[in-house]
């Protein structure tokens, strides 16, 4: 923005009051001009903000849907192998349950969070309503807390790998000593996978619920066996 001064002489107050006026309503257009311009971009970017972010919840709602039915049925298989291995601890020697089936096996769940990082980089997020924000962000908080949840379930997985190659187990006949360790570390990835459930749940309606305009999920409750 650049201000000339007049290239005359100014021959008076009426003169002087003129320059002056001519000068004030110059900087004032320019700076509505500034200002509109500028509203326009941040209209525009909240614009493109919510497009995105919508496509990727959208994206990530059709993932959870499906990961909460896969978890249900992984939870139910290390239910089975507690029980299995709890009733080997008691008694090694029955060949009914020697037979039954280990099974330990776990899917990972790949969640986006592209448009939300780049809306924080970009600064939409401060354009936007206060309220709209948080939905936002609430949204995301669950998610990642699903993700860091699902991190414990491969570090469960790695344990019980370790328990096998010390053990020996799933060779033979599992013994009172093998079905011991094994069940320590069961217990624990069978309490993760709960939690794990349920934050999938919590997850997958979460983000039900933005996309329908209303409120997510308060209260949710999942029950350990």
């Amino acid at each position: 923005m650049d201000v000339h001064a007049p290239h005359e002489p100014i021959h008076g107050v009426k003169d002087f009051l003129l320059h002056l006026l001519t000068i004030t309503v110059g900087l004032l257009i320019a700076v509505g001009i500034e200002g509109c311009v500028e509203l326009h971009r941040e209209h525009k970017l909240v614009s493109e903000a919510r497009a995105t972010m919508r496509e990727e919840i959208q994206s990530n709602s059709e993932s959870m849907n499906g990961a909460v039915a896969n978890l249900e049925k992984e939870d139910k298989a290390i239910a089975n192998n507690v029980d299995v291995l709890t009733k080997l601890l008691r008694n090694p020697k029955d060949k009914q349950v020697q037979d039954s089936n280990i099974a330990a096996d776990f899917s990972i769940v790949g969640l986006k969070d592209t448009a939300w990082k780049t809306a924080q980089t970009t600064g939409a997020l401060t354009y936007m309503p206060y309220a709209e924000a948080q939905r936002y962000a609430s949204v995301y908080h669950e998610q990642q807390s699903f993700l860091e949840m699902q991190d414990k379930i491969l570090e469960d997985e790695a344990q019980f790998v370790g328990v096998m190659r010390k053990t020996d187990f799933g060779h033979g006949d599992i013994t009172k000593e093998q079905a011991s360790a094994a069940l320590e570390k069961f217990g624990v990835w069978q309490a993760h996978l709960s939690y794990l459930v349920l934050s999938a749940k919590v997850t997958a309606e979460d983000d039900k619920a933005f996309l329908e305009g209303r409120a997510g999920p308060q209260h949710m409750h999942y029950d350990l066996h």
